[in-house]
């Protein structure tokens, strides 16, 4: 598991080092530089002499002297490698090394944009040595042309600890701010990393241990779930297991309207392995569903739950938890009453999965434990926002909590990174397994049903969330031939068992 941590956290735990006078500068700038040569390795088979050109981008703090005492450890093993100064100032035994090492540092005033771009075009790899945990999500006037310059060279890019202009805690990033091929991140992974924003511009993300692990004081702020620990919280059935031990989950989803959503949520909750789906929907829907999943239980559906001509949810025998929402509009009574159900102290049950029509019921009254989950797209993030009284405008890595506090539920806010906020004030977990294929209509009604099949199985609400995310977004990189060709939500649904065993053999998809 990924445990990431805020900027002061990292601060407060580099502190005692510092004054003890560890040489973690040292450490950092010998384990970037063993990444850069790596890089250029795989960049140039005839070896990093012929194009190994690294130009540094050295900002004044102890972010730029990471990529200046890095630049000289490159230019003494024989790999050229030069800087530009961002600041006014830069840091000076950085700054020294290099000069000793025979590098260059030329002032930005004193680079015009040509001779900037003939710098880039010798350039095999660019730091982005800029800013540290103390980078803002702003760019100033006077950088922006830098970095157009340089994202328009093409030239592979590697983050010194994260990536420039990115909020280390929160994630927020300057639109501007460069895109890295890898980050190589110091002593703890930093929450922004993970979150919207820093996400996108990390790359890939490389730890490097350089002794801040037991100065860790503070719990990690973000946490992100790796295979090892999927394969230890993948339900599989014993050997003496039955439909019932394997969990049964409820759906109420589809409508005359959109009769598809309910196909789809049953697929997910199936092929993600329940022990049993039941669908509750008018007969029209069931008709659709079982021509296309035999194996789904109907319950025909033309009111609310438990009222006239209707199914008692008490009466559907075991359930072990209801998924509401898929396909529903908000006042299809399916949606309140299963709002309801799950309400915390009062509702038949605690287990669930809150979805699309279901999330237009909730309001201020309404509280569910943590292990039901809502699952809101951004825009119905927002609109529930307003009628809970929150600031709609809150980024997602703060919004997801607030909501999760508003309701008592863990809150699924869906995205290109996936936040998962646990309904008992837990880290959150942020999810990046997903493709932007992912972005078409449905498949957010395939990840309702994984999600109700897990918690049925009986994860807790965060673990459900995650894995279903992981889940999700691994079979939308299989379907789509990792993100090559365009997919359909059934095909996410097909591809779950495959995703399932490519984990569970301890290969990446």
């Amino acid at each position: 598991m990924i445990r990431a941590h805020t900027a002061r956290a990292v601060r407060d735990a580099e502190a005692p080092l510092l004054e003890a006078g560890e040489p973690l500068m040292a450490r950092a700038a010998r384990a970037l530089a063993d990444r850069v040569a790596a890089h250029l390795r795989t960049l140039a088979e005839d070896g990093p002499h012929e194009y190994g050109h690294v130009l540094v981008l050295a900002g004044a703090g102890a972010n730029g002297g990471d990529g200046l005492h890095a630049a000289a450890l490159l230019r003494r093993e024989g790999i050229p490698a030069t800087a530009i100064a961002t600041a006014d100032g830069l840091h000076e035994e950085g700054a020294a090394a290099l000069r000793a090492a025979g590098g260059t540092i030329t002032a930005l005033a004193d680079t015009a944009p040509g001779m900037l771009q003939e710098r880039l075009a010798d350039s095999a790899l660019v730091l982005d040595a800029m800013l540290g945990l103390g980078g803002r999500p702003e760019v100033p006037d006077a950088l922006a042309p830098l970095l157009a310059v340089v994202r328009g060279s093409g030239v592979p890019v590697i983050a010194v600890d994260l990536p420039s202009f990115v909020d280390a805690t929160t994630g927020q990033a300057a639109p501007e701010a460069l895109v890295a091929r890898e980050t190589v991140t110091f002593g703890a992974h930093k929450a922004g990393l993970l979150l919207p924003g820093g996400a996108e511009r990390s790359g890939t993300i490389r730890l490097v241990d350089i002794g801040l692990a037991p100065h860790l004081r503070a719990a990690p702020s973000v946490l992100r779930l790796e295979d090892a620990e999927v394969r230890e919280m993948l339900p599989r059935p014993e050997r003496d297991a039955s439909k019932y031990t394997r969990g049964v989950v409820a759906l109420a989803a589809g409508s005359e309207q959109f009769p598809g959503a309910a196909i789809l949520a049953a697929s997910g909750a199936a092929r993600a392995g329940a022990g049993m789906v039941r669908c509750l929907a008018p007969q029209q829907v069931l008709d659709l569903v079982l021509r296309e999943r035999p194996e789904v239980v109907g319950h025909r559906v033309e009111r609310a739950l438990g009222g006239p001509d209707a199914v008692d949810l008490a009466a559907l025998g075991r359930t072990d938890a209801l998924v509401v929402g898929p396909g529903l509009a908000p006042e299809d009574p399916r949606a309140v009453a299963g709002v309801d159900c799950l309400r915390a102290g009062t509702g038949q049950l605690r287990r669930g999965v809150l979805d699309a029509g279901a999330l237009s019921v909730l309001t201020d009254a309404h509280r569910f434990s943590p292990d039901v989950v809502l699952t809101p797209h951004r825009g119905e993030a927002e609109r529930l926002a307003r009628r809970l009284d929150l600031d709609p405008a809150l980024p997602g890595a703060l919004l997801a909590p607030a909501l999760a506090r508003a309701t008592g539920a863990t809150v699924l806010l869906k995205g290109a990174v996936t936040l998962i906020a646990p309904g008992d004030g837990g880290p959150l977990r942020a999810q990046d397994d997903a493709t932007p294929q992912l972005a078409t209509a449905g498949t957010g009604d395939v990840l309702a049903g994984v999600l109700g099949t897990l918690l049925a199985a009986g994860l807790t609400g965060p673990d459900a969330a995650a894995l279903a995310a992981i889940l999700h977004g691994r079979a939308g990189r299989l379907a789509s031939h990792d993100g090559l060709r365009p997919l359909v939500a059934l095909d996410v649904a097909a591809h779950l068992p495959e995703t399932i065993g490519t984990i569970l053999a301890g290969a990446q998809p």
